[in-house]
């Protein structure tokens, strides 16, 4: 990563920080104003490398995905599907995480704000994307506490 693009993500993180910003104009704006020149793509593409999310329509940095433990819920729902349940604004990083993670038995994600959708193709990639999502996310000590539930896996 070049300078100038360290420089402009590092300031994007700090105008989030500080105020509410709801659209990529807004926050090229912003920039400029700071003295940082950038193009809308340019804006777009760092918003994807940040990993930012919306919530209530603002830009936010997701918090790192493990620190302080948020809960994820894996539960099947058919043999097509996995339903992961994270704690508020967390589903965005984590599918972007997953798609990051090329696991080969993920078609796709869909993030709403604390839960996510995994398509895969069938029943037996569904095992094994469970068991590669679990290991993407599990506790660097490595232990997985068990669910409450039969059919839900709870990191």
């Amino acid at each position: 990563m070049n300078f100038r693009k360290t420089e402009r993500q590092d300031t994007i993180l700090e105008i989030i920080n500080a105020r509410r910003v709801g659209t990529q104009q807004q926050l090229a704006k912003e920039l400029s104003r700071r003295g940082i020149v950038s193009t809308q793509s340019s804006v777009s593409r760092d918003i994807v490398e940040l990993g930012l999310t919306k919530i209530n329509g603002y830009y936010t940095a997701a918090q790192p995905l493990m620190a302080g433990g948020p809960v994820f819920e894996i539960e099947t729902a058919g043999d097509n599907l996995i339903v992961i349940k994270t704690d508020v604004g967390q589903a965005s990083p984590a599918a972007l995480a997953i798609d990051r993670a090329k696991i080969e038995e993920v078609i796709g994600t869909v993030a709403g704000d604390d839960t996510m959708f995994v398509a895969v193709k069938n029943l037996e990639a569904q095992r094994a994307a469970i068991k590669k999502i679990i290991k993407l996310f599990a506790p660097p000590d490595g232990r997985v506490r068990r669910p409450s539930r039969s059919n839900a896996r709870t990191l």
